[in-house]
């Protein structure tokens, strides 16, 4: 009779583990993720963020096709664990898992001991989110296409410099800089009257912009005064090499003036300047260059620019959907964990965080 118990204790303690290590998390009726838990996923994935996982219910479960996804089911919660060691590097995080092990045999292994082995073997898949549901999350979180830059740690969505380098596709833009340059001076300031003068110039092809160009006015970019980087610029863009008659003569640049004063020979001095350097157009092997308009280094400059032509500044927001995504996502890439000492992510990330957390509750 002793024996019988015992065997009947062994089989029970049997049971017992294998009830432990295969249980639900969950014994209540399993659903889909809902969407703000699958962004949960997402974050949490993207940002290697273990703890987000935990603000998924248990009862978000997904059961698997035969043939296209090998079988099985496995919970949402799960899921997310996996994808977070897998992007870490770190297994540990596997035992975070339910069940920790999978006995299904037609199951593909959603289980702490596979999701061990595969995030030790490395690889694995990440989740991709609709371009709209990626909007719409980071929408709700408080962030604007339009001012994400200022978290420090990417750039402008639509950066000024592109908006000018633009204007010289738009129709009647010649027009357009014909009637600011027809209002008095003190609204756009003498270099912003050049800077429209040269994006005539490229736009048409026209020398004559060039000569509206005060002959003292000088640019951040270049060595030689606009109005000479203007006549060189529509050269090149015209291939006329006849433009270049019109710059300074070589001998008066002021590179060309240094290297003689260091006794450099005047015919080798003159051979260095931008003049002669224009007058070998003709002589050019390879591709074509072209030369857009210039583009004013301060932004402010740009946007008062850009109105005096009579357009607004398009805005990151009216951008087409998947930009704007793409547009998140180089945010979340720019807040990997990886940056040691780089403070500015670090509060930028501790932010985004604080967000997510305070719009979640775990279940």
């Amino acid at each position: 009779m002793t024996e019988k118990y015992r065997a009947l204790a062994l089989a029970g303690t049997f049971v017992a583990v294998v009830l432990m290590l295969t249980r639900a998390p969950y014994w209540g009726a399993h659903r889909p993720a809902t969407e703000s838990e699958t962004v949960l996923g997402f974050f949490a994935e993207n940002l290697g963020e273990a703890d987000l996982c935990s603000r998924i219910s248990w009862a978000a479960f997904q059961r698997y096709s035969v043939l296209f996804g090998g079988g099985g089911a496995s919970y949402a919660r799960s899921d997310c664990y996996e994808g977070v060691a897998q992007r870490n590097h770190e297994p540990e995080i596997c035992w975070r898992v339910r069940p920790l092990i999978d006995i299904d045999p037609f199951s593909s292994g959603y289980s702490a001991l596979s999701c061990w082995q595969r995030a030790k073997r490395g690889g694995g898949t990440q989740i991709t989110l609709p371009p709209a549901t990626i909007t719409r999350a980071f929408e709700a979180l408080g962030y604007d296409a339009d001012t994400l830059y200022l978290e420090g740690v990417i750039g402008p969505a639509i950066r000024p410099a592109d908006v000018y380098r633009g204007l010289e596709r738009k129709p009647g833009i010649v027009e357009r800089v014909q009637q600011a340059l027809g209002r008095p001076v003190a609204a756009l300031g003498p270099d912003g009257q050049s800077y429209l003068a040269q994006l005539s110039a490229v736009t048409t092809g026209d020398p004559q912009w060039c000569a509206r160009i005060p002959a003292t006015t000088a640019i951040p970019t270049q060595a030689i005064p606009f109005r000479d980087w203007c006549y060189l610029t529509v050269a090149y863009d015209t291939w006329d090499g006849r433009i270049c008659e019109r710059m300074t003569p070589a001998a008066g640049e002021v590179k060309v003036m240094q290297a003689k004063a260091h006794g450099v020979r005047p015919e080798i001095a003159e051979q260095f300047s931008a003049r002669a350097d224009c007058a070998r157009i003709g002589h050019w092997v390879g591709p074509r260059p072209h030369y857009g308009p210039e583009v004013p280094p301060d932004a402010t400059q740009i946007e008062s620019l850009v109105a005096a032509l009579g357009f607004d500044m398009p805005r990151a927001r009216d951008l087409p959907v998947y930009e704007i995504a793409a547009y998140y996502e180089r945010f979340l890439d720019a807040l990997q964990a990886d940056r040691p000492g780089d403070s500015q992510h670090q509060v930028a990330r501790a932010k985004l965080l604080s967000r997510i957390n305070a719009r979640s509750e775990s279940p």
